[in-house]
């Protein structure tokens, strides 16, 4: 690869979108939200997304909210969460 071009990052679907992970990531992301935008988003569930691997991977979520208890249909959100995996230490054990 020549010096100074990147590959272009490949995304990829998430398939199960039910996946425990997934579901939490969406929750996070809404809880964030809130306490940056002083909002009170609720969350329902992550409803599609996609994967993208960097230098750790980056979640594109479709998340279905409600506000408040207003009784509107829920809203589509799209948020983008990083997740770094970093080993900060790993010693063995003496037992």
């Amino acid at each position: 690869m020549a010096l100074g071009l990147r590959r272009p990052e490949r995304s990829y679907l998430i398939k199960n979108i039910s996946d425990p992970h997934v579901q939490e990531l969406g929750e996070f992301s809404v809880t964030v939200y809130n306490s940056q935008a002083g909002r009170n988003l609720k969350f329902l569930k992550v409803i599609s997304g996609k994967t993208q691997v960097v230098d750790g991977i980056n979640y594109r979520l479709v998340i279905l909210v409600i506000e408040g208890i207003v009784v509107v249909p829920p809203m589509k959100y799209e948020a983008v969460v990083y997740e770094k995996r970093d080993l900060s230490s790993y010693n063995p054990l003496h037992v």
